[in-house]
């Protein structure tokens, strides 16, 4: 994709901070349960002696009562002390496993509805302290706008207000027509671009935009602000840090944003504290380069007020 943007322009983002930082978590699964035996299982099988003891720390945390999925306190605390916030994308999956069907196990056993009213009170806590809530569109609702609009409203019942934010879970896309039905639906932005299986910026851009739509010739009204680092591409890659950098790197000098993708599951001691550490030493860095760090709803804001110059000329789908 190719940026109109004259060269002169400097990109203004707030405090005079040169870049931005966007931290987001997707909350695919908040309890534990049966994924203790695949990934016993799957330390056996690679002689993963160091992964199966992080197992059976886990599992004695569970059987102490402190789930290693449900990480809402622990991750309020950790941001709390980096004096940042966040977006959390929740999830309302009514898929139904069958039996007939093995791929089902994978998407919808194990996941969660809106209907737990445990949530549904960590989900308030998170919004009264600042951080920002929006919704993970459950598998088959980037192609099922009812389906969708459901979510979005069972979501914006528990906090008493119009949802901004959107991620589909799984990265699924269906382009223009997700970005139709998330602009019917009143989404002021999404940030579903990115890769599930490496780390780098998809279509080669760090500033957020607005698709143009080929039909009417005028924008979609759902900025796009794409992100650049899930969890886990990251912490596989030969060197986590380098990798990291590099991006950091490029987009300061781009001065665009960065957007983290850190699944809420990573945030426990017994099982990814290598994730939770590099998520830190991330923050920590932009910190000191001065980004504006902020959740996503924040850059729609500020984007949306501020820089309607920045805007692609006929992006390609």
């Amino acid at each position: 994709m190719k940026l109109n943007v004259d060269p002169s322009i400097s990109i203004q983002w707030p405090d005079g901070c040169s870049f931005a930082l966007a931290l987001s978590h997707d909350v695919d699964r908040v309890t534990k349960r049966w994924q203790f035996i695949y990934y016993i299982a799957r330390a056996i099988a690679r002689r993963r002696l160091d992964q199966f003891q992080k197992q059976i720390n886990s599992i004695g945390a569970w059987l102490r009562g402190d789930d290693p999925y449900w990480n809402f306190e622990r991750m309020m605390e950790l941001e709390d002390n980096l004096g940042v916030r966040s977006t959390f994308f929740f999830m309302d999956e009514r898929g139904k496993v069958r039996l007939s069907n093995p791929k089902s196990f994978i998407l919808f056993w194990g996941r969660y509805t809106l209907d737990n009213p445990r949530l549904q009170q960590a989900i308030r806590e998170l919004d009264r302290a600042g951080w920002e809530i929006g919704v993970h569109g459950s598998y088959h609702s980037y192609r099922d706008g009812a389906l969708l609009e459901q979510e979005k409203k069972r979501l914006e019942a528990i906090v008493g207000h119009p949802i901004a934010g959107t991620r589909q879970h799984y990265l699924n896309l269906q382009i223009p027509e997700t970005w139709y039905i998330h602009a019917q639906l009143g989404f002021a932005y999404d940030s579903t671009l990115g890769y599930a299986n490496q780390v780098g910026l998809r279509w080669g851009t760090c500033w957020p935009f607005y698709p143009f739509d080929p039909l009417t010739g005028t924008k979609i009204p759902v900025l796009q602000i794409p992100f650049a680092i899930m969890d886990g591409p990251l912490m596989r890659c030969p060197n986590p840090w380098q990798e990291a950098i590099h991006l950091v790197d490029h987009v300061e000098a781009a001065k665009g944003v960065l957007t983290l993708d850190w699944h809420q599951r990573m945030f426990n001691k017994w099982e990814a504290e290598d994730y939770q550490g590099m998520y830190i030493r991330i923050i920590q860095e932009c910190q000191q380069r001065g980004a504006w760090i902020v959740p996503l709803g924040s850059i729609r804001a500020w984007w949306q007020d501020h820089n309607a110059q920045y805007q692609p000329e006929h992006p390609e789908f």
